[in-house]
């Protein structure tokens, strides 16, 4: 790998200009891994072959416009949602759908920034009681999650979700409600420091009247305060609409959205606003197009260096979709080996790590980083992991079961970690470990972490079956190290 100076000595042109692998730092497993992390929820060893032959450039065109037949797709899965919200009470039928759209939509990129919007316009079911309003601002995001910001910012003001979410029926002439118009600025477009109080009560004005009948977005003229407002420094007549083309011209907004996609994609370490500068012109001057900003990023040699590789500690949702993606392997329908990927065994352990799809703690969001690793978080990452080793996570209930996880039954191939040990005719312990740790971790883990690794497969000589179960015992440890954790 090519060393960068520290990010305070990075030009930040030079840190933004376009990776070109060569020998000396050349495109392996570990940056096709690191991208496919970032730019979606991991890959299986079949996608990571693909990508070291396909190449950087191939590679990051198909993670940046999706597979072929992939927008084809999006209204079959619009249907299969829609089904999901009408018999929803609690969010777990959306949830399963959702992580059915992350697995299977073809297009991971699309589906981890529906994942940052969602985050960034939090929004909860447990306050908006209507899973038809949450499945309608999902696809809301998912339409505009590689689009530009301001038709989604504008959108989001009459969203459904949003408008009961921040009580917006009770922003009325001369009685106006100020929560919309404080997160528009604090956490949607600018930040904090970036207005004022009474920015926030004129703004407040000029969306009294933006009301919801409880299916959408209703427009209440007699409650409008149309008297002249000033926010931000400019006066007006203003409604809603001129607000939200206030906030977009402002230089705050660009700096406020490329940092907190910085945090996102490269790492959670903050960079020198002067590392950021390029992006945020850029992003202004393309009218904040988040595909050709989030393109800059994932190309750029800052993000195939060492300030971001594991730079950024792994949500619930990359934690859990990642793993599950690193074992399953997808056969042909007509192969006796194949299995569908159980997408609903996989919500219950997203809730309990911290991170349960449409209910974010608060209006901020999940605050991601450290915060996703508690006593209790770490434990059930840990119980996942044995679970998905062990293939116990998919078994189903004991009275619909076909078949069975014992340490002497095997899961079915296609949910079974040491699978590879076959696939790739390895019987020595430094062989299954190497074959592991290329399947979980590419990229691989501490010298001392691995040696115990190799002494552990390699006690008591196991051979045939008693082999393959080591092999899984050493994946659910692969899985529990802190290089697991990271993104």
């Amino acid at each position: 790998m090519a060393a960068l100076p520290p990010l305070e000595q990075l030009d930040p042109a030079d840190a933004w200009a376009a990776w070109a692998p060569s020998q000396r730092d050349p495109w392996t497993r570990k940056w096709a891994a690191h991208l496919y992390r970032r730019a979606g929820f991991g890959a299986s060893g079949r996608e990571l072959a693909v990508a070291e032959k396909a190449g950087f450039a191939a590679t990051l065109d198909l993670l940046l416009t999706g597979r072929p037949g992939a927008d084809d797709l999006l209204p079959t899965l619009a249907d299969v949602g829609r089904v999901a919200a009408a018999r929803d009470t609690d969010g777990t039928e959306l949830r399963g759908w959702w992580v059915y759209c992350a697995l299977q939509s073809g297009h991971p990129l699309r589906e981890k920034m529906t994942l940052f919007w969602h985050n960034h316009f939090a929004t909860s079911i447990f306050k908006v009681r209507e899973a038809s309003l949450m499945f309608r601002q999902n696809v809301l995001f998912r339409e505009h999650a590689l689009g530009q910001f301001g038709p989604l910012l504008r959108a989001v003001g009459r969203d459904g979700a949003m408008l009961v979410w921040l009580d917006s029926n009770s922003n009325v002439k001369g009685k106006p409600n100020e929560n919309y118009a404080r997160e528009v600025m604090e956490l949607f477009s600018l930040g904090v420091g970036n207005y004022t109080e009474k920015d926030v009560r004129e703004a407040a004005r000029a969306f009294t009247g933006w009301h919801t009948d409880g299916t959408g977005f209703r427009f209440d003229a007699a409650q409008h305060d149309t008297g002249p407002k000033t926010v931000l420094g400019r006066t007006g007549n203003w409604g809603g609409e001129d607000v939200v083309t206030v906030l977009l011209d402002q230089p705050a907004a660009a700096r406020f959205l490329v940092g907190k996609l910085y945090a996102y994609l490269v790492s959670e370490v903050a960079p020198p606003a002067a590392l950021l500068e390029p992006l945020c012109a850029a992003f202004r001057k393309s009218a904040y197009d988040v595909a050709a900003l989030v393109k800059t990023i994932l190309a750029s040699r800052l993000f195939f260096s060492d300030h971001a590789f594991r730079k950024k500690i792994k949500s619930p949702v990359e934690y859990v979709l990642g793993a599950a993606r690193a074992v399953y392997r997808h056969y042909d329908e007509d192969d006796a080996h194949y299995r569908p990927l159980a997408h609903q065994a996989l919500v219950k352990w997203l809730g309990a790590m911290g991170q349960a799809l449409f209910a974010p703690p608060n209006v901020k969001g999940w605050p991601g980083g450290r915060a996703w690793l508690t006593t209790t978080t770490v434990l059930e990452r840990d119980n996942f992991a044995a679970a998905l080793a062990t293939g116990a996570l998919w078994a189903p209930p004991a009275e619909t079961a076909n078949f069975a996880v014992s340490a002497d039954l095997p899961p079915p191939r296609a949910l079974d970690p040491a699978r590879v040990l076959d696939e790739e005719q390895v019987t020595t312990p430094e062989g299954v470990v190497r074959v592991l740790l290329d399947q979980f971790v590419p990229g691989g883990v501490r010298p001392e972490a691995r040696e115990k690794l190799v002494a552990f497969v390699a006690e008591d000589k196991p051979t045939g079956i008693a082999l393959a179960r080591r092999a899984r015992e050493a994946a659910h440890a692969i899985l529990t190290m802190p290089e697991s954790q990271l993104n």
